[in-house]
């Protein structure tokens, strides 16, 4: 008798546990957890692994996982969700805003830096990235390939406001009465500031940054 429950037992702890082994296609919804809007472009990765996606317009997903890993959910902003799949069923993902506990500041002169801080764990990614020596020469290219490809999404808007719009330099130009020279050091200048920051923004966002850097900046016009 025991024989036999103990077979059982074996057997039924195999099947489960081949059960769990299996591939299988995990879908959801993310939302606000207050507003209960739909969030697009969370990323949504299994944990310690490198299979990952996002969600659309509506914050719909989908992926490929077993029921043994945990997906992990994050998006700027909010507090990033570590979500088991042993249970999991189709449902709504409700993501909690994330509380910034800011700094005390002293009242200067000066205006003060409306993003400072605000993106300091993604930077802090940027900077742990590392290549495992172990990985095959193929393997450390294609992580290194991704690793561009988000860089190169992180600068689009960048690109596009500063490099691709002319009248962003053209506006600036005249609004400060400055030179090419001095356009092209105060960029430079505001490139080194803001480099932690200003691929993270928004155009509408970028531009108020620029005109507050370069009307800080910009030397003074000598009266004639």
């Amino acid at each position: 008798m025991l024989r036999r429950l103990s077979f059982l037992l074996s057997f039924l702890l195999c099947s489960v546990t081949a059960l769990f082994a299996q591939q299988e296609t995990f879908k959801g919804v993310v939302v606000d957890s207050t507003t209960f809007a739909a969030l697009p472009f969370v990323n949504v990765r299994v944990k310690n692994s490198m299979r990952g996606t996002s969600t659309d317009m509506q914050g719909n997903f989908a992926i490929t996982a077993t029921r043994r890993d945990t997906l992990i959910l994050s998006v700027v902003g909010y507090q990033t969700i570590e979500q088991p799949l042993w249970d999991w069923e189709p449902s709504v993902i409700r993501m909690r805003d994330k509380s910034i506990l800011l700094s005390t500041v002293t009242v200067q002169s000066r205006r003060m830096d409306p993003y400072e801080g605000l993106f300091d764990e993604e930077n802090e990614k940027i900077d742990r990235r590392r290549v495992p020596f172990y990985l095959s020469r193929t393997k450390k290219q294609k992580r290194k390939l991704v690793w561009l490809k988000e860089d190169n999404a992180r600068a689009q808007t960048y690109v596009d406001v500063v490099i691709n719009t002319p009248e962003t330099k053209s506006g600036l130009m005249q609004k400060y009465a400055l030179t090419e020279t001095a356009y092209y050091d105060l960029l430079a200048d505001f490139n080194t500031r803001n480099v932690k920051v200003m691929y993270y923004l928004t155009a509408p966002e970028l531009i108020s940054l620029l005109n507050n850097f370069f009307e800080s900046n910009a030397p003074t016009p000598i009266q004639k």
